[in-house]
């Protein structure tokens, strides 16, 4: 990447197997001084979507924004990710987050440009799926396909890697 980032978003979930995304993540963040977005895997499901939808919401509720802050995801039960959100604040970082729809790459893809973000940061783990993660589209291969804008992918010991 020839340029600081200015907005990045970065895979997460609850628990620790994401924690080195999050620790790469926070650390581009602060020394480019970019904001960050949290993409929450872990509340995309093919049977329910994690926030109110013009179908769900009640008449005259205000749909969620595009940003979630520590209340909202407080709100929606994702507690361990609003800990996240407080510790990216602590570093002095402007981070907010998104609680994912689906799994899919093109999802993220479409997130990420929706958010001028330009820089998207990945586990290790998603350039040899599992099966399921290949017949959700939840692969590295599936992100690239629907994106141009650099990926960073970050191996369990925090190593990070540019692909694009």
């Amino acid at each position: 990447m020839s340029t600081s980032p200015t907005c990045i978003v970065a895979y997460t979930g609850e628990g620790e197997d994401l924690a080195a995304v999050r620790k790469a993540a926070f650390e581009t963040a602060k020394t480019s001084n970019a904001r960050l977005i949290l993409y929450d895997i872990e509340t995309a499901s093919p049977f329910a979507k994690p926030l109110p939808t013009n179908w769900s919401a009640e008449p005259g509720e205000d749909q969620a924004p595009s940003r979630l802050g520590i209340a909202d995801l407080e709100r929606a039960g994702r507690e361990d990710v609003a800990r996240y959100l407080q510790e990216a604040f602590d570093l002095g970082i402007e981070a907010y987050a998104w609680l994912a729809g689906d799994k899919g790459g093109d999802s993220l893809a479409e997130y990420a440009h929706q958010q001028n973000a330009d820089l998207i940061m990945l586990p290790k783990d998603m350039e040899d799926p599992g099966m399921i993660d290949k017949l959700r589209n939840a692969t590295l291969e599936d992100v690239e396909e629907h994106i141009d804008r650099p990926i960073a992918i970050v191996d369990s010991s925090g190593d990070v890697e540019m692909t694009q």
